[in-house]
């Protein structure tokens, strides 16, 4: 049976980056600076595009959310969801080009 479980064990080998599922982890990312609480059914750290790309198609074939969350600034819920919260904080961080021309 392929359950959602081994979906994402899965969907976990075939990143760069890590995802996990535990109870922990969706509890630590279940709130945020304010008062609503959601428990995610993952959370991922993305190390590229590449991960980004396969998280989105994952969430898509399993008509599930994506929250993207980084700064830690959110004071009104905007970044705690039942889908798949994404936390680029941890390796996508860097800025890559500042194209002064276009501004």
């Amino acid at each position: 049976m392929n359950t959602l479980l081994s979906r994402l064990d899965t969907l976990g080998k075939n990143l760069d980056g890590e995802l996990k599922y535990d109870t922990i982890t969706r509890a630590i990312y279940s709130t945020d600076a304010s008062a609503y609480r959601e428990e995610p059914v993952a959370v991922a750290w993305p190390k590229n595009v590449t991960d980004i790309k396969k998280l989105l198609k994952f969430a898509r074939e399993e008509k599930t959310g994506i929250t993207i969350r980084a700064a830690g600034t959110s004071l009104a819920g905007q970044v705690v969801s039942s889908g798949i919260i994404v936390d680029i904080s941890r390796h996508l961080n860097n800025i890559i080009e500042i194209n002064k021309e276009a501004k």
